[in-house]
């Protein structure tokens, strides 16, 4: 910033305002080579997730939200079913990352690449409102589609490698060679298997349901073979990616899933006279149990590298965990919805009770009070519940036909017998069934040919308690694996508080798992308000006593005066930010200092990599000299070539900070 001669304010913007602007472009395709890391003999394209990359992962969560809508999980058959689409669109979405992170460079092939596997989640789309492999009527033509799907989408990874391979043997990188056509193997095995699938689903009626596990098999043993390619071969490793902070995104999209499904239970709730204070408390409880959730991950999250292999298997660990939070996030809001229904049934049971026992009302008078208990719902104006209006007053009409029918003598026989009039009983579970029903839940209808909605329900919230459960345990007990992955440093009293608590929260899951062997200790839990509030005292107590712990260590520590190591710098983004604005007023002074010549000639250099500007100090990592080593040391990354005649250089003496810490852009 200052002033021209003639006392005008200049601004530094305009100091290029002069020079006409090279443009960007996007080049036809890209050597993954450019990215490759030279010193540490790995593939690093970026350190950071571009926006097509966050892009993909918006389809991810599309897929698993119309998922979750299309199926209520009524039985443990749905409940498989959803695992399993979990587990087919996870491990779809694993391997383009794997891909990416690694070998992605933006061009216009990998934009068309990008395009086809959106294209392939649409597809995932499509077969996710109507995949139940376990259903009867299951429909082939669903499974047609998918096959089809997987087949796309494993043949493109095959195409992808073979570029990279062709890249590779063009630069003679001949460590590269085997790995590179091991996966192009596992993917090309990938394509045939699921092709081979389909002809199982050309009837109409299923004849082989046991075809289905192949789809999960082939996925489970790819994404292995995949994994244990990259241990063995380093140079393929994720040492220098930014895979974590895609599986960390990943992680944060599903809980933020969560979150959409927290708005469709709050509408769920709202009665006509809104939320009362146990709805409030109730939502109030699934955010706080979200929010508990991201700190449990994201408060240990891992920086710097911790090592090779632990890295893989830590982002493997994300499957369960991520699958984890999909079941405790969706059971929170049935759980909370379960309890919504047994308090209204509560409620319109004692509402009889009422009428009946306590006030012993007759004829006319019964009949009026039971229209208004029915007609306060108001379910005539849902859709889902449209016809229970009618339905339900045939039965109060009923009662109100029937001489004495609450009379004292008559009250004090069904209390005696135990049971009630045949048409008291139809009113309560048609009422319990409008109710449920009109939640807006997707009721099979083959089931409600066999069963009626209170019948499903009931079964239902018990296979939700079982899986909720299960799901917070599995929740744990990734986050103990988490933090034994991650562990760099001496071991200290955090590290036995953190895993402690962990085991003694898992401990009492399984009690609370173990409830299911009584039904009435099962419902009766679950109809009481306590449920939520249980999982989420137990996550505020993991984190409490990590917190605690944490504070305690670091006081103890810095209190000894011995040397400590920082798990993430304070000042690393600050020091970022200043080199990056030295390193833009040096090129801007570079400018006004160069000749015309150099500067036409940088400006040809740079349109022909397309480049942002003329002052980008870009330059790809193949593009230069190329180290020798001398001997007969042979390295990976190194093209077979003689080594390069030294020239003198003048080296002048740099000096930096020491860092105990690596930063890899995680």
């Amino acid at each position: 910033m200052g002033f021209s001669i003639h006392g005008h304010w200049k601004r530094d913007v305009d100091a290029e305002k002069h020079l006409k602007r090279l443009h960007k472009t996007t080049p036809w395709i890209e050597s993954p080579l450019e990215g490759a890391d030279h010193e540490h003999l790995v593939f690093s394209q970026r350190h950071e997730a571009n926006t097509l990359e966050l892009f993909f992962d918006l389809f991810f969560v599309a897929n698993l939200a119309t998922f979750t809508t299309y199926h209520s999980i009524t039985d443990t058959q749905y409940l498989y079913a959803y695992i399993g689409f979990f587990g087919i669109l996870w491990s779809c979405w694993f391997q383009v990352t794997l891909h990416d992170v690694r070998f992605a460079r933006d061009s216009i092939y990998e934009r068309l690449c990008k395009t086809i596997q959106l294209i392939v989640f649409v597809g995932l789309a499509l077969v996710g409102s109507g995949f139940n492999p376990g259903a009867v009527k299951a429909d082939p033509k669903i499974f047609r589609v998918l096959c089809y799907t997987l087949v796309i989408s494993r043949a493109l990874l095959t195409v992808q490698h073979i570029i990279i391979l062709l890249y590779v043997m063009a630069a003679r990188y001949s460590k590269l060679y085997l790995p590179l056509s091991l996966m192009i193997g596992i993917y090309t095995l990938a394509t045939i298997c699921f092709g081979a699938m389909v002809p199982a689903f050309r009837s109409e009626k299923l004849t082989h349901t046991g075809v289905y596990v192949v789809w999960y098999i082939v996925s489970i043993l790819e994404g292995v073979g995949i994994i244990v390619i990259s241990c063995f071969w380093r140079m393929l490793s994720f040492k220098k990616t930014h895979l974590m902070e895609r599986m960390s995104l990943l992680t944060l999209i599903v809980i933020g899933e969560g979150a959409i499904g927290v708005t469709k239970t709050v509408s769920r709730l709202m009665s006509k006279d809104g939320l009362d204070t146990e709805g409030c408390a109730l939502v109030m409880c699934v955010i706080l149990v979200l929010v508990l959730i991201w700190a449990l991950y994201f408060d240990n999250f891992p920086h710097g590298h911790y090592g090779t292999i632990r890295q893989q298997i830590w982002s493997i660990l994300h499957f369960p965990f991520q699958l984890a939070i999909v079941g405790v996030v969706e059971g929170s809001q049935q759980v909370a919805l379960a309890r919504y229904v047994l308090k209204n049934y509560e409620k319109i049971e004692k509402s009889i009770i009422e009428y009946c026992f306590d006030e012993n009302l007759d004829g006319a008078t019964l009949r009026d009070a039971l229209s208004g208990l029915v007609e306060y719902w108001q379910f005539e104006k849902k859709i889902e519940t449209y016809g229970y209006t009618e339905f339900l007053n045939e039965f109060v009409w009923a009662i109100g036909n029937t001489t004495d029918v609450c009379s004292p003598e008559n009250t004090a026989l069904y209390e005696d017998a135990g049971e009630w009039p045949m048409e008291f009983y139809n009113l309560t579970i048609g009422m319990f069934n409008a109710v449920y029903q009109g939640l807006g839940m997707k009721l099979p209808i083959d089931k409600l040919e066999k069963k009626d909605a209170a019948e499903i329900a009931i079964h239902s919230w018990k296979v939700v308690y079982i899986y909720y459960w299960i799901s917070f345990c599995m929740l744990v007990a990734c986050s103990v694996g988490f933090l034994f992955l991650i562990r760099r440093h001496r071991v200290d009293l955090f590290d036995f508080v953190s895993v402690i608590s962990r085991l003694i929260a898992l401990v009492i899951g399984f009690i609370l798992i173990a409830l299911v062997a009584s039904d009435d200790a099962l419902y009766g839990f679950l109809g009481s308000p306590g449920v939520l509030p249980a999982c989420l005292s137990l996550l505020f107590l993991i984190l409490f006593f990590d917190k605690l712990s944490a504070v305690f260590c670091n006081w103890r520590l810095k209190k000894s005066g011995k040397p400590y190591a920082l798990e993430e710098s304070p000042d690393h983004h600050h020091h970022h930010k200043k080199h990056a604005h030295e390193s833009s007023e040096h090129g801007l002074n570079h400018q006004y200092s160069s000749h015309h010549s150099h500067h036409d000639s940088l400006a040809l250099d740079h349109r022909k990599s397309a480049a942002w500007s003329v002052y980008s100090d870009r330059e790809p990592l193949t593009g230069g000299d190329t180290s020798y080593y001398g001997g007969q040391e042979s390295y990976v990354m190194s093209p077979m070539m003689s080594p390069p005649v030294p020239t003198p250089a003048q080296t002048t003496p740099e000096y930096m900070s020491v860092s105990t810490s690596q930063h890899y852009g995680a």
